[in-house]
């Protein structure tokens, strides 16, 4: 099981030093998210919580990760880093492909990337992206940073995109591992031909059925696949584990999981000291990283 924190929601001046402690404390990696901007009015439904509501502010920080990542990549020497998720079709393929290659060169192959659909269509109209084509667009777009990040030379001919014979240098070291976040039918089955799936938070209980559900569609996406040692990754949040939770989901095929959060005790966004957040973070780092 690979303990990973999450850096989402955190203020941008403790960024770096939290980093540090993360790795100092055990933490495999740490991770954040991707919003281009917060609308002074929620027009969009989100579809993660049951109330449709957002939990952060217009003053919530949002970096972008593969700046964020390059940054603290030369701050640290193990720490690996992960987009949770990284909304791809808000972008275009080469500078996504670009942007992302760049972060995973400089910081030594420590880069998952983890991508999304998005659910924000405000966000798609600012920037001139076809929020309703967003998924047939993120399968093309994933074929061509496969290629492109890869530092060979690359053509492309889809529905959406076209590229002529090009090459993108440099290219990474390593291939980055791709993992797709959504519950959506048509986000799990993307997820299966690619090397992991993402969740969000849940309770220990609720976590097993989605975890049936991901198998059997990897049987039927790729059954050679799924029935064979390959690696596939699974990452989650767990809301209130305890004794014997993370070894019960290892069990179950879970990779991956999130360690404490940083929201206030309603479960929304709130600016607190990095003190604070590192009496959290040494916390959880007592009672499951030392075990």
């Amino acid at each position: 099981m690979k303990f990973w924190q999450s850096l989402a929601f955190v203020e941008m001046g403790q960024m770096v030093e939290l980093a540090q402690f993360c790795e100092a404390l055990g933490f495999h990696g740490v991770s954040y998210g991707d919003h281009l901007v917060t609308t002074a009015e929620q027009v969009d439904e989100y579809l993660y919580k049951d109330s449709g509501n957002i939990f952060w502010n217009p003053d919530t920080h949002w970096p972008d990760p593969w700046v964020l990542t390059a940054a603290l990549a030369q701050a640290t020497t193990t720490l690996e880093f992960l987009s949770t998720i990284y909304i791809l079709p808000l972008r275009d393929p080469v500078n996504a492909a670009k942007a992302v290659s760049t972060a995973a060169y400089l910081s030594g192959d420590r880069v998952t990337l983890g991508v999304g659909v998005g659910w924000q269509k405000a966000e798609f109209d600012m920037v001139g992206q076809d929020f309703h084509t967003r998924g047939k667009r993120t399968d093309e777009m994933l074929a061509i940073l496969r290629a492109l990040m890869s530092g060979n030379m690359t053509e492309f001919n889809g529905e959406y995109y076209t590229l002529p014979a090009v090459k993108m240098s440099p290219g990474t070291q390593q291939p980055v591992p791709i993992m797709i976040g959504g519950y959506a039918p048509a986000a799990m089955r993307r997820a299966c031909r690619q090397d992991g799936w993402m969740a969000t938070s849940h309770t220990e209980e609720d976590i097993y059925p989605l975890l049936d559900s991901v198998r059997k569609l990897r049987l039927e996406e790729d059954p050679q696949a799924a029935a064979s040692d390959a690696p596939f990754d699974i990452w989650t949040g767990v809301i209130n584990p305890g004794d014997g939770t993370h070894e019960r989901l290892a069990e179950a095929g879970v990779t991956m999981v999130n360690g404490c959060n940083f929201l206030a005790e309603d479960g929304r966004t709130a600016l607190s000291s990095i003190d604070d957040k590192k009496r959290r973070l040494e916390a959880f780092a007592k009672q499951f990283l030392s075990t």
